[in-house]
């Protein structure tokens, strides 16, 4: 989810946070957690529904994400899920998470880069698509694959509200608009 797109509820979360470690020096162990709360949250089915539960209270979230992440991550970071889980937003962390990286990538001038590809891209596909989108916006972008069986072939990337369309069906679609365009009709 592109923090551009986001619901603003979600990215008042993620600058709030963001704002609050600024402001007291915590901003690079808040990067950090954050980081390794979203590794945390993917690598959890269980976890993942227990937050996106709205029949468990917000006390009992709140608690149960103290006792998984003290000790584990900023102060600062375990007062905000604490303070999320209270206010019954557990259900968003995941969408909080990813948006506060994606500001934070903002913020460094790091521009992300959405890309639904037909199969899996290689390391090499991936840095050469990388290079190729960093020379066109004149900023560095951190791209994020994903496979989109939808797809019959090529990616379609997108770096804001800017699409880059290269998948098969637009230049089928291109090449048929040449030719019905060159072939007179009679």
């Amino acid at each position: 989810m592109a923090s551009n797109t986001a619901p603003e509820v979600v990215r008042r979360y993620a600058v709030t946070l963001l704002d609050a470690a600024a402001e007291t020096d915590v901003a690079d162990a808040v990067a950090g957690d954050l980081a390794g709360l979203r590794t945390t949250l993917a690598g959890s089915q269980d976890l993942q529904e227990f937050l996106r539960n709205r029949l468990v209270d917000g006390a009992t979230v709140a608690s149960a994400l103290v006792a998984i992440f003290d000790g584990k991550v900023n102060r600062l970071t375990l007062n905000f899920l604490q303070m999320v889980a209270q206010r019954r937003r557990a259900h968003l962390l995941d969408f909080i998470i990813d948006t506060a990286l994606k500001v934070l990538d903002e913020r460094a001038g790091i521009a992300t880069a959405e890309v639904r590809s037909a199969v899996e891209l290689s390391a090499e596909q991936i840095k050469r698509l990388q290079e190729r989108l960093s020379a066109h916006t004149g900023s560095r972008v951190h791209v994020e694959v994903h496979v989109d069986a939808g797809l019959r072939g090529g990616i379609i990337a997108r770096i804001g509200d800017t699409v880059f369309d290269g998948s098969v069906e637009t230049q089928l679609a291109r090449l048929h608009r040449r030719l019905a365009g060159a072939i007179p009709a009679s």
